[in-house]
């Protein structure tokens, strides 16, 4: 039987990039379709530098920083009032952005941020923020990388319960949206290779196994089957199909595991161009 999840709360960390306007506006998507609150973090980071400022200079410093938060703090509030839904704000001074969002994440039912800050070049690429936060996250996390309204989302199946368990909340989440579903599954080029049809064969099963464990037979669902790097196949297909949100299982690898090791989820939230949305195994 599927899993229940409530989504009464939305964390949306804000830092006045246009990156962090995306998940606003995507938040907002999601909360007039699901009725949850939102909850706006900004944070004015300590000063950490090798040498020591003036006392006055640094006051003056934080004192413009804070008055930045504030200007975006307002901004935020006019546009969740304009789309009619309640926002509580959650901010302050901190050494480590990422920590005070995912201790305050636990809290909340989902996290939907910016991929990076303003200055980053690649506008596609994580910061060091997110970054974090993805790979720490006992919550879903939804990474905006465009506005979007999350009608045509697609969902990575390679078998394993953490991936059907990304899919059961994709639908969840969808329904509410009324969003289209596709589901894809990835194999092993080297098995194509040697048996072309059994490859697709154990792919579709694979997908239909999918679809049974979450109890949505019934629902109209169009399953694909790639082949060759799962990551690289995922981004190319969801790009060439324009869908809206890819949504990925996380294996819920311990911290340092997380930091020295690569998954398909992390290769996708990094080369994918629209929104990524990754399910942690202990969510």
């Amino acid at each position: 039987m599927a899993s229940k999840w409530l989504l009464n709360r939305i964390l949306v960390p804000i830092d006045g990039s246009s990156s962090s306007l995306m998940a606003e506006e995507t938040a907002a998507t999601i909360a007039k379709s699901t009725g949850a609150s939102i909850i706006v973090f900004t944070a004015v980071q300590e000063l950490r530098l090798a040498y020591q400022l003036p006392r006055s200079v640094e006051t003056e410093i934080l004192g413009r920083m804070e008055q930045e938060s504030e200007k975006i703090l307002s901004n935020a509030r006019a546009l969740f009032a304009e789309e009619g839904i309640s926002m509580e704000v959650r901010g302050g001074r901190s050494s480590d952005p990422a920590e005070s969002i995912l201790e305050l994440s636990l809290s909340c039912d989902l996290i939907v941020m910016g991929a990076h800050g303003e200055n980053e070049k690649d506008p596609y690429a994580l910061g060091s923020v997110t970054k974090k936060v993805v790979r720490l996250s006992t919550r879903p996390t939804l990474i905006a990388k465009r506005v979007s309204k999350l009608l045509n989302i697609l969902v990575g199946i390679d078998g394993s319960e953490h991936s059907i368990k990304a899919f059961e909340y994709a639908v969840q989440l969808g329904e509410k949206i009324g969003s289209k579903f596709t589901l894809v599954n990835v194999q092993e080029p080297r098995i194509y290779d040697y048996a072309p049809k059994t490859a697709e064969e154990l792919g579709y099963r694979i997908l239909s196994t999918a679809v049974n464990a979450a109890g949505k037979e019934n629902l109209q669902i169009d399953k694909k089957v790639q082949f060759g790097v799962p990551s690289d196949k995922i981004v190319q297909f969801a790009e060439k199909g324009n869908y809206d949100l890819i949504v990925m299982g996380s294996r819920g690898l311990g911290t340092v595991k997380r930091f020295l090791l690569g998954s398909v989820s992390d290769d996708v939230c990094h080369k994918a161009k629209c929104p990524v949305l990754i399910v942690p195994a202990k969510t």
